[in-house]
């Protein structure tokens, strides 16, 4: 909420002056170069991969069923933090034009695919939540709906918001303004955030992740 607010307040000021709008893009939520894409890629989506690979990691040694769920979840959550740092998705929108998927795409609906990289990453989110569906059910019912909601506000922040930017896009021949920008990476992040809170919820409620959480925190006795 504080980055929106930076998003939204930085851009109140109208001004040609070309250093404050050097200054404003630490603030630009659309920028991959800024502090709010830091905060993404490195908080929201590599703290959590980290913390799920050593739990899964954890599991793994207890000899637990399904503990490859944890780090397949992990490992995702570290691809989608190197997407977001190098862009990775929306190089997939380029390859889709070079490829001729774009032209495909653009015959059976002109408006919504400008950006078509969901095209390519939504078919393996389905199938990894198929794969995932049943260590998905193992979780205890808080951690289940946080998950839930987190990954449905997500989805819905970065496809269905892209998909109605493509239209307003399109339509209109302008590119949507810095006020709906700001919201989609607001939604989006926020159902990250979700997911976050899910993952360290877990590690509370868990006992015997606490533990050994806790022994790898816990300073050593000075003798």
């Amino acid at each position: 909420m504080l980055f929106l607010v930076l998003h939204l307040a930085t851009r109140l000021v109208m001004t040609e002056n070309w250093d404050y709008w050097e200054l404003v893009g630490l603030f630009d939520m659309d920028s991959e170069i800024s502090l709010f894409t830091w905060f993404s890629t490195v908080v929201l989506l590599f703290i959590p991969s980290v913390l799920l690979l050593y739990i899964g990691w954890i599991k793994h040694q207890a000899k637990e069923k399904l503990s490859w769920g944890w780090l397949l979840t992990g490992a995702v959550l570290l691809f989608l933090s190197i997407d977001d740092g190098a862009m990775i998705h929306e190089k997939i929108s380029t390859l889709n034009r070079l490829i001729g998927l774009q032209d495909l795409l653009n015959s059976i609906n002109p408006f919504a695919f400008v950006w078509s990289w969901w095209v390519i990453y939504m078919p393996i989110v389905a199938m990894l939540a198929v794969i995932l569906a049943r260590w998905y059910l193992t979780l205890p019912t808080r951690t289940k709906t946080l998950i839930a909601v987190g990954a449905i506000v997500a989805v819905i922040g970065q496809v269905g918001f892209e998909i109605i930017s493509s239209f307003v896009t399109n339509s209109t021949g302008e590119y949507v303004s810095y006020v709906w920008r700001g919201l989609q990476k607001f939604v989006g992040r926020a159902g990250l955030a979700v997911f976050l809170f899910a993952v360290i919820d877990y590690i509370c409620i868990a006992p015997n992740i606490r533990s050994r959480f806790a022994a790898f925190f816990k300073k050593p006795k000075v003798r």
